[in-house]
């Protein structure tokens, strides 16, 4: 999977050296694949073997890798059950097995990747941006439109918090890239305090925190209700604007994974199955 079309491939002997076996057993390999139409070459004699067409789909079932499994954010709000689904459906029309795990926070999906616990991690664009300039081996392979990520944005506080809002003790979530940027960009002279983002709503009802940013489809407990007030996110700094649309990243040594995201995945068919689902036409399946 790693050779790209185009490229000569190792030639037997290197084969053999590579995944230490036999002569024979590199030979029975390569035809099989040639029957499976997995592979089509084209000898061209003293100067090697080319690839010439690769079907990646078929390569992954061959070498029987196990389901992709892909690290994403808790999916609470219509957004993410949206691309969740779409990631899935898309990548069953291609015949690749696609599981998902949960967490929250994007530097600790980041740290699932990195400690090779998936295979892609689903994040913001701005996350991605963030996360492949800490860790330069890792690249970006999907950047889905704008709003696939986070539809709008609000300001969750307190109905009786006073109006000054320079006063306010803001909720920060330090394992989320997106909400340490935002909170900075809405909120930069405000004083922070950690929190966990899913304990957002609770801290301000308690009056640990006076607000937080909050992502506008998520719910809020509806024994809160009378407590809570919201307020729109007006305008975003043109570098905070990148966290509004999804990314998906890989670790970029894997040349395999690169290749079958590179050849198979479309952001337009995950897009479609994401808004399908959240204008209610399609049921989440994820």
């Amino acid at each position: 999977m790693k050779c790209e079309v185009g490229t000569k491939i190792p030639t037997t002997p290197e084969l053999a050296a590579i995944y230490s076996v036999g002569f024979g057993t590199v030979d029975r390999a390569m035809t099989a694949l040639k029957e499976t139409g997995a592979i089509k070459l084209q000898s061209k004699g003293q100067l090697g073997t080319l690839l010439l067409e690769k079907n990646t789909a078929a390569l992954w079932d061959i070498i029987d890798h196990g389901p992709l499994v892909g690290s994403f954010p808790i999916p609470n709000t219509i957004e993410f059950e949206g691309l969740a689904t779409g990631l899935i459906q898309m990548f069953m029309e291609k015949r690749v097995n696609c599981s998902l795990t949960f967490k929250n926070g994007a530097s600790l999906r980041v740290k699932q990747l990195l400690d090779g616990q998936c295979d892609f991690v689903v994040m913001s664009h701005l996350s991605a941006v963030r996360s492949c300039r800490e860790h330069p081996h890792l690249q970006p392979v999907a950047i889905l439109n704008s709003n696939s990520y986070y539809i709008d944005l609000i300001i969750l506080h307190r109905k009786d918090a006073v109006p000054d809002m320079k006063s306010w003790r803001i909720g920060l979530d330090p394992t989320s890239y997106d909400h340490i940027a935002l909170s900075d960009d809405i909120f930069s002279d405000n004083e922070k305090i950690n929190i966990h983002y899913g304990h957002i709503p609770y801290l301000i009802a308690d009056g640990v925190i006076d607000a937080a940013v909050w992502h506008s489809t998520q719910l809020v407990p509806a024994a809160l209700i009378d407590v809570l007030a919201v307020r729109r996110v007006e305008k975003l700094e043109t570098g905070s604007e990148k966290s509004m649309a999804a990314a998906i990243v890989v670790n970029g040594e894997r040349k395999e994974i690169v290749a079958l995201f590179h050849e198979l995945c479309d952001v337009g068919r995950i897009g479609g199955i994401q808004q399908e689902v959240i204008s209610r036409k399609r049921s989440p399946a994820f």
